[in-house]
């Protein structure tokens, strides 16, 4: 299993959800106080998957050191 692949997959989507997560920012800058709150959960919501992507992308480039 090449687990440092895997770990770029997961960086790389992580890197996408920090795109959306800066879009949703600026977004959120001219909305109305009730479009506010939505985005706030969007950026929570965005937020998780981002780091959950980020700790497993760490976890299998660490899996992958210890295969080596």
């Amino acid at each position: 299993m090449n687990y440092l692949a895997w770990s770029n997959e997961y960086k790389s989507t992580a890197d996408e959800l920090a795109k959306v997560i800066d879009k949703l920012k600026s977004e959120r800058k001219a909305a109305s106080p009730s479009c506010k709150k939505e985005l706030d959960r969007k950026i929570a919501k965005f937020r998780v998957y981002f780091r959950e992507c980020m700790e497993t992308a760490a976890l299998l480039r660490e899996r992958h050191g210890d295969a080596a």
